[in-house]
């Protein structure tokens, strides 16, 4: 089973437990479908633009109904444009960055060794925990190409802050694998997944089921070092 097809396959069975997020989980299922169709086809940045329309269709069909909005409204001429802009972070924080994300990611997460995408130095989507010796390593998912790399894990991820008294975990009964790290320094925070806990998880889904925790954040002040694709 290829990474996309887990993805689906995860989202699907969150989908069932996790009413909350389920319309979500269940367009996400979808769409990593997509992206796992379409992954042998881009082996070129150029090659991107040419599978817009597809997701444009798949997006009419099945996403919330803002997002199906967007992509009637979505301008094929302005593709190319949009995907450079998107690549090279200057992005707007508009409707249109979903579908530059959503075909982006499987041309990003197929670069060969030392061809690099350049979001992995941008907040991450998620973070994950794994026994390593005898603690846990702490790992950060990158929002475009879900490759993960390491990180402190006594640092803040967004703004590298390290006292004990400005960064906090929080966690809630319904989400035992998941935990909120948010520091007091920046007010950003982070999703992280417990992958000893639940070793089925996939952080970038898994923190997708987790909307009431990101409510909480922001009611309590705090934002998000990266929203997901459902935008939160």
């Amino acid at each position: 089973m290829n990474p996309w097809d887990q993805r689906a396959r995860r989202a699907r069975f969150l989908a069932d437990g996790f009413a909350a997020a389920r319309e979500i989980l269940t367009f996400y299922a979808g769409l990593a479908d997509w992206q796992g169709s379409v992954a042998p086809q881009l082996s070129a940045f150029n090659k991107v633009a040419a599978v817009i329309p597809s997701l444009l269709d798949l997006t009419v069909r099945s996403a919330p109904a803002l997002l199906a909005e967007a992509a009637r409204d979505f301008d094929l001429s302005d593709s190319d444009r949009l995907l450079r802009d998107y690549w090279n972070s200057r992005i707007r924080h508009s409707t249109t960055d979903f579908f530059m994300r959503a075909a982006l990611q499987p041309y990003a997460a197929g670069l060969p060794e030392g061809l690099d995408c350049p979001w992995c130095a941008q907040p991450p989507q998620a973070g994950s925990l794994r026994s390593q010796g005898d603690g846990q390593a702490f790992e950060l998912t990158c929002p475009l190409c879900l490759r993960r790399r390491p990180f402190p894990r006594r640092r803040c991820p967004g703004c590298d802050a390290s006292s004990e008294t400005t960064i906090a975990n929080f966690t809630a009964p319904d989400f035992p694998h998941i935990r909120l790290l948010a520091c007091d320094h920046c007010k950003g925070y982070l999703l992280i997944v417990d992958l000893d806990r639940d070793i089925a998880a996939i952080p970038e889904v898994d923190e997708l089921a987790a909307l009431p925790l990101d409510l909480w954040a922001v009611d309590n002040g705090y934002h998000k070092l990266q929203p997901n694709l459902a935008g939160v």
